[in-house]
Order: C-alpha cells, then structure tokens, then sequence
C-alpha cells in the first residue's frame, strides 16, 4: 500500500519524504515531498513544473481555493513594471479576501506563472495549471495570451479572467458551453479596444476638443499607425484606420512584439514627417522604435500613446530620448477618478502595501485588484449558502455567479463597492443566489452578454517623466 511506504520513508529520513516508482516517478502527498523544482500533481506524482512557475502566493494548508495566474511579469528586456504592480493589485486584493475567511471558511491560495509575453508558453501553463494543479480559474494578461489560455480553459469548463486583454476577438470568443449555460467563460475588467480606438481617431483628428476646448492636434495633416502585429495591436490598428476622419491621411506599419522595430523605424524615419505616430504596442517596443528613429533624426516626432505604454518602463527605457515623449498625449481605461471613493480607498491601500508606488502611474492596477474580488464572489456563488454543506467550486459555477454582478434592468440589487470594506455582506447576497451590483476601482462593472464592461477613459500627458491625468472622455456611441 501507497500509506505502508511513506511511512516507512518518512520513518526513515524523518521528514519530507518521497517512493521512487519502476517508472522513475517520485510518489508525494504535497510538493514538500518533491524537489525544489517539482510539484506534486493531483495524481500523487511528483512532476516538473513548466518553466517560469513555482511562486506561490497564499496559504497551502487548510484546504485553500487554488487559482492560476499566467502573467506576462518579464519580457526580452527585463522585468515588466506594469505587470508587476497588476500582480501586486492581484496579491493585495486577495490577502484582503483571505483576512475575511475567504469564502466558506477556506482561504484563497495564488500559483503564478510568467509566461515571458510568449502565447506558446502562457498556453504551456495554462495546460499544467488546469491538468495537474486542478484550478478552477485562471488570471491572465495580454490580448494574445489570454486568446491562447483560452484554447486550454474553455474546454475544461475553466473560468479565465483578464485584467487587461483589450481586443475585440475577446468577445468573439465561444466561451459558454453545457456546463456554464448563459454564461461565458472568459470575463475581463477592461473594455474592448473599440472604444479605445474611436477616442483615439476622434483626438488626433482633430474632431474631439482637449479639457474644454484645448486643440493640440489641430494642426495634424497625417496620422501614421505603428503597432505590434498581434492581437491587441491589429484591433487598435483596425478601428483607428477606420475612424480617422477630417482630411487626415493615415498610413502605418506593423512589427513583432519583442522582435525586429525596424519596419516601424524606417517607416517613421523614411515617410513625409507625420503630424503625430499613434504607437499601438508595448511599452518596451516603443522605447526600442522611438529612440532608433531619433538616431536617424527623427527627434521632433510626436506621439500619442495607447494602454500599454503608460508604464514607467517607457520612460525609463528611452533613457536619454525622454524628452522626446516629454508632453506626449495617450489614452488608457480610465481607473485614476479624481474623488472615487473606491478608487481613492484602492489608492491608498496600494500605496501602503508597496512603498509609496502610485497605482496610478500604471494601467490596470484598479482593473486587476477587481477581477480578484469578482472572483472570489463568484467563488462564493459556487460555494453556495450552506456552510456545511458547500457546492464544488468550479470554474463554470464560478461563471454563473459573475452572471450574478450585473441585475437584469428593473431588478432590485444592493450596489456593493469591490474592496474590504463590504465584502462579507457581498459574500453573503450572492451566496445566497442573489443578484448584486458593484462599483470597482475601475468604475462601474456592468457586464454584457460576453462578458465585458464598457468604461470611460482616461486622457492622460507625460508631464516631467510622469503620467499626468486630463481628463476623463466618454467613448462614441458608434
């Protein structure tokens, strides 16, 4: 018997131990029983774990709700700032939850991944955190890799929750299946990037004014469109070149993401100076692309920023160029609201917990502390009331209970804010089945049919190195 040998094998190293099967796999009742390099699957083996797992966030004993994370936490250049602080909106959300006994009594518990920006390898973990580590739900970031999780989660009935995937194709995705009904399996905090791109072909424009009747792109006679050729960028791409209007002349170029900018360079350094460069990418990339172009003289260019690069990564990055960007405009889903209550409590805890770091500097830091408490009150709607007899927590379940968020029209709910401060009473309503309403750090979350929530955005002004917010901008209706 399996029992009969650990125990002789415990007895005899005294401590951690493992049975070393003819096939050549380590037996183990934990990971403690593997090596640092291993983890204990759910069928008793110990096996390696894909590279770039094995931080784990939250406690493992006392039957904890195991949740994925496959984040994009390093690219080719180094550490991604931005997704770091996503990730510690993610960690500090959930040390909140868990400080409330969780949901039925069983606290939650973090593994994470970093999938390196690379769609092949996020879906690699995405394939071990589901099969071996049995996790109901998966955080993910990134367009393309939240389309590539997707592939492995929908499926098996996983729920995957983005903070920051954007593109369009998120909502074409066929995410309900037998188990789930009505409700999809892939839930995102940010908006799609049609409505992004439509503010952005106002502005540049010229059709939309700036804070009340400012006009900086009054003088724009061509819009040139540079972006990264995945996903999120070929969205952005589609609707701006759809949109710019006003005798505007657009004209772009495409590039691979921590690849080869050079197309993207010499379209800048090569065409008729454009009015202003809408840069479509990451934060990184644009570094590469601005500072190539100012050595070949493009030094006056200017720009206008998407999502993706309001990350001090930018900044950093350009080094000696920063001046270049110094007055830059950009958009991104609005989370920095002058005197949101929510926001402000978000903020401030934030600041707290990570030495000062302004959540505000970066995207998605309010959209990512909120898909944890989403989550988690998903997870109580699958739990169900009945403490001691709880429902299994699934990630079709915990899809049904994110239904639950958004109240049919003329449904009476009691609007809760996402954070500490009300989350046991939310726990409880929803618990219970019943439909609540809630207010995120983010804004307001109320969900569609697939699974998103349209929000305003932010103009924000690189003003002394630093992201300083404008405005607020409602997108288009069409």
């Amino acid at each position: 018997m399996k029992t009969l040998r650990l125990m002789s094998c415990c007895a005899a190293l005294l401590a951690g131990c493992s049975f070393t099967t003819a096939g050549g796999l380590d037996e183990c009742e934990t990971s403690a029983d593997c090596d640092t390099n291993q983890v204990c699957s759910t069928g008793g083996f110990c096996l390696p774990q894909p590279e770039g797992c094995g931080e784990v966030v939250g406690p493992t004993t006392g039957n904890p709700i195991v949740l994925g994370a496959a984040l994009p936490l390093t690219t080719s250049t180094g550490e991604d700032v931005s997704e770091k602080q996503a990730l510690n909106a993610l960690k500090l959300a959930m040390e909140e939850i868990n400080q409330r006994e969780g949901v039925g009594g069983r606290r939650f518990n973090l593994l994470i991944c970093d999938t390196r920006s690379e769609p092949a390898r996020a879906r690699e973990q995405a394939e071990w955190l589901v099969t071996e580590r049995g996790v109901p739900a998966i955080f993910s970031s990134g367009s393309a890799q939240t389309i590539a999780i997707s592939t492995i989660t929908i499926p098996r009935n996983v729920l995957l929750m983005t903070h920051t995937a954007t593109s369009p194709d998120i909502a074409t995705l066929s995410d309900k299946t037998a188990a789930s009904g009505d409700a999809g399996l892939v839930w995102r905090t940010a908006p799609s990037d049609r409505l992004q791109g439509r503010i952005i072909a106002d502005l540049v424009s010229n059709v939309r004014a700036v804070d009340g009747d400012q006009r900086p792109f009054a003088d724009t006679t061509t819009v040139s469109l540079v972006y990264v050729n995945d996903a999120y960028g070929q969205g952005l791409f589609d609707t701006v070149l759809g949109r710019v209007s006003n005798g505007r002349t657009p004209s772009s170029a495409f590039y691979a993401r921590n690849g080869d900018v050079t197309a993207a360079v010499t379209h800048l350094a090569t065409n008729p100076a454009p009015s202003i460069a809408v840069m479509m990418g990451f934060s990184e990339d644009n570094a590469k692309i601005i500072t190539q172009a100012a050595s070949q003289g493009r030094t006056s260019q200017r720009y206008f920023f998407t999502d993706a690069s309001k990350d001090a990564n930018l900044i950093t990055s350009l080094g000696t160029s920063k001046g270049i960007v110094e007055g830059a405009y950009g958009t991104a889903p609005a989370q920095a609201r002058p005197g949101d209550a929510v926001y402000t409590t978000f903020k401030e805890r934030f600041r707290t917990a990570y030495s000062g770091t302004d959540p505000g500097q970066f995207s998605f830091t309010a959209h990512a502390y909120d898909s944890m408490y989403l989550v988690a009150l998903g997870a109580a709607f699958a739990a169900g009331a009945e403490v001691n007899n709880p429902q299994p927590i699934t990630g079709d379940r915990i899809a049904q209970g994110l239904a639950k968020v958004t109240p049919p029209p003329a449904t009476a709910a009691t609007t809760y804010a996402l954070g500490f401060s009300r989350f046991t009473e939310a726990r409880g309503e929803i618990s219970a089945g019943k439909f609540i309403n809630v207010q995120g750090a983010s804004g307001a979350l109320d969900f569609d049919a697939t699974g998103e929530a349209p929000s305003e955005y932010e103009l924000f002004r690189i003003v002394d190195g630093a992201f300083q917010t404008v405005e607020l901008i409602a997108p288009a209706a069409d």
